[in-house]
């Protein structure tokens, strides 16, 4: 024996020492290493270590202790502490044989897959032992000497190698979580663990059992000089030292997680301050948003009202553009024009900002390119924004603001023109112009809303305002023309009173005076009695004539026996008598007898014409025109004279003069139809009827009359 294996065969309790010492250090690592959370599945699997550890530890130490009082002799161990120590023996290799289990099944695992092949392992050793025993007729102390080599074959090894292929397997999770370093540890106790395993437990006690007869622990010492012992000491020290190092795993593990904790932490602050940041801009937004609508609403509100005081249009179009200009920060300057319901034509209706009070500022030469984009508006219907630059940018209102292109011009914006729209149709625009070009402040997207929102409204109050007033003139329209049908009513009946009391009450009177001279004169002088009744006679045929005509001029009898086309042609004809005018009468179409109402109607409409015709054209020639339609009547009387100015006459400032033709409107308007006239001065003179023809008419004759 060499002295190497000399010295530790004398110090075999030393080693003995060492060997519990390394394992049951290495539970306890374990044990406090394990206490850590972790991802990893080697966390789950560190307690059947540790208590492998531990137990295989204290059997070591048990034996170390047999060993003393042996050579101690102070005692001899019984039976139960060998049974004791056998038993703790293979309760670690059994904690061993789970680790491995636990590292390699899945985490959610049932504990029959966990436990069976645990319990078959240690029913396949117990069996054998007894077979053993049995087979031998061993007794207690050699079978239990027999079932240590059989635990150490039978469980050590397996437990050995599964355990080191689960810690292999083990080290690609260290690898995916970016900590290579401890997958290496986990390598070396591998290895470490299989040369414990596979060749420490490979060499045990000498037995009659194969192969402890051949390899044992006394060949161990005889070839490497160290007892075999000591080999499983060292292994088991480098299993403790290199996996209580990877178990520093956790700790990286716990401090990363607690970094990202930190940094989700910092981050859900981060993303609070964000929240709170986008939360007290949205408020601000909102704020702005509220403070620009109420600014619009009440701009809108004291616009409306400005509209709804009782003054004239263009004093309420020029308040309101007052206060529309003051309201904007853009514009220092302002106009609007609005179409003209009965011509088409454009017209200043305010002016603001242009010198000169009222509409009359639109003729400073400022107001000139205002003045021509508001009827560019007015034209194309859209907004139009000019630039200093010259730049024209035209858009529809509907499209203005969903495009910037007005804003986003590099230029400045010194004009916008929005058209004033009302029931889809264009009634007029609205001019916002910036003179003063020194001023600094922006266009902004606020004010361009505020700019659309108030256009969009302003037509509407602009035509509310209008129709207000025409519903007020036509009403005093209404009652003037009332009042002047009631004057002509008051002036034909004197008329005719006038007539009857000179021509026809005359003619009566001297017809009576005749008869009561002739009652004297008839047994006096008969001869000359036949001679006055024959003048009295005469007397009356004129008075009966003189009350025909006045018959015929209220109601021509012709209108109601014969139908339309003969009263106009008898009345045309004591028209060219009367008034020595040449005038024809055209027919077109399937002469019909009208309704009542209609011929009255048209025969009043056509007698109050060239009654005009007669009094105020100066016309050397005259057209009636009846055109029949199945579905209407057209009416149309054109002279040749001297024209005038409609506007002028039916919508005077101030007061009407046109009451002929009001009262044809007002004629044409009470059987459904349509009145029209066309005129300008030095061009003549057209009126035009149409009357909707409503149920069957009457028939008639194709009597076509020209005079």
């Amino acid at each position: 024996m060499n002295p190497v294996a000399a010295f530790f065969e004398q110090n075999i309790i030393a080693v003995f020492f060492f060997y519990g010492l390394a394992f049951f250090s290495m539970g306890l690592g374990l044990v406090l290493a394990g206490r850590q959370t972790s991802a990893f599945r080697l966390a789950r699997a560190i307690y059947p270590l540790a208590l492998f550890g531990i137990l295989h530890g204290v059997n070591e130490w048990m034996l170390m202790l047999s060993l003393i009082a042996k050579l101690g002799g102070v005692y001899i161990p019984l039976l139960a502490h060998d049974a004791l120590r056998l038993g703790m023996l293979v309760l670690s290799f059994l904690m061993l044989f789970l680790f491995g289990l636990l590292l390699l099944l899945p985490e959610r695992v049932g504990w029959r897959q966990l436990y069976t092949p645990a319990i078959v392992l240690v029913s396949l050793w117990t069996l054998s032992v007894l077979l053993a025993s049995r087979r031998h007729a061993l007794p207690a102390l050699n079978a239990l000497l027999v079932g240590d080599v059989l635990a150490r074959y039978l469980l050590a090894i397996p437990a050995a190698l599964l355990s080191s292929w689960a810690l292999f397997k083990q080290r690609e999770a260290f690898r995916q979580h970016g900590m290579p370093q401890f997958g290496r540890d986990l390598l070396i106790c591998a290895a470490a663990l299989f040369g414990y395993g596979v060749i420490g437990q490979f060499f045990v006690r000498r037995t009659f059992l194969f192969p402890s007869s051949v390899i044992n622990d006394a060949l161990f010492l005889q070839v490497f000089g160290v007892p075999v012992q000591l080999f499983r000491a060292i292994m088991g020290a480098v299993v403790a030292f290199f996996m209580v190092h990877a178990l520093n795993a956790f700790e990286v593990e716990n401090r990363r997680r607690l970094q990202a904790a930190n940094q989700a932490r910092l981050q859900a602050q981060a993303a609070a301050i964000e929240a709170e940041r986008r939360i007290i801009q949205e408020k601000e937004r909102l704020n702005e948003q509220l403070r620009r609508k109420a600014h619009e609403l009440g701009l809108l509100l004291e616009v409306s009202n400005l509209l709804a005081t009782p003054v004239s249009l263009p004093g309420q179009a020029r308040r309101a553009l007052q206060r529309i200009v003051t309201s904007l920060k853009f514009s220092d300057a302002g106009m609007i024009l609005l179409v003209e319901r009965e011509t088409g034509n454009l017209r200043v209706a305010a002016s603001v900002g242009f010198g000169g009070g009222g509409v009359e500022g639109a003729e400073n030469e400022s107001a000139a390119p205002v003045l021509s984009l508001g009827e560019k508006v007015i034209a194309s219907g859209k907004l139009i924004c000019c630039h200093r630059d010259g730049h024209r940018i035209a858009l529809p209102l509907e499209e203005a603001l969903q495009q910037q292109s007005c804003r986003s011009h590099p230029s400045p914006v010194t004009m916008v023109g929005l058209p004033l729209i009302t029931h889809q149709q264009i009634t007029g625009s609205i001019v916002l112009a910036r003179l003063d070009m020194a001023r600094t402040q922006a266009f902004s997207f606020n004010e361009f809303q505020l700019m659309v929102g108030v256009s969009q409204q302003l037509g509407l109050f602009l035509e509310n305002a209008r129709l207000q007033q025409e519903a007020q003139r036509r009403e005093a329209m209404l009652a003037e023309l009332l009042h002047q049908v009631v004057g002509a009513q008051e002036a034909e009946r004197q008329r005719i009173a006038r007539e009857l009391h000179d021509a026809t009450g005359q003619s009566l009177s001297a017809i009576g005076m005749g008869l009561r001279g002739v009652e004297a004169m008839l047994q006096s002088n008969p001869t000359l009695a036949i001679r006055q009744v024959r003048e009295l006679k005469s007397f009356s045929g004129r008075a009966l004539g003189e009350l025909r005509h006045i018959i015929a001029d209220l109601r021509p009898s012709q209108l109601d026996d014969l139908g339309l086309v003969a009263a106009l042609q008898w009345y045309i004809q004591q028209f060219e008598e009367r008034y020595a005018v040449p005038t024809r009468l055209v027919v077109q179409g399937e002469p019909a007898r009208l309704r009542s109402e209609y011929e009255t109607v048209l025969f009043r409409i056509t007698q109050e014409a060239l009654t005009n015709v007669a009094r105020h054209a100066r016309a050397t020639q005259a057209t009636v025109e009846l055109a029949f339609f199945p579905a209407q009547i057209i009416l149309t009387i054109t002279d040749n004279g001297r024209g005038f100015e409609p506007h002028k006459t039916l919508w005077p400032g101030k007061r009407a003069t046109g009451w002929g033709l009001l009262g044809m409107q007002e004629r044409a308007t009470l059987v459904g139809g349509e009145w029209r006239v066309n005129s300008a001065p030095g061009e003549g003179t057209q009126i035009q009827v149409r009357i909707p023809l409503v149920g069957k008419q009457k028939d008639g004759k194709n009597t076509v009359a020209i005079g």
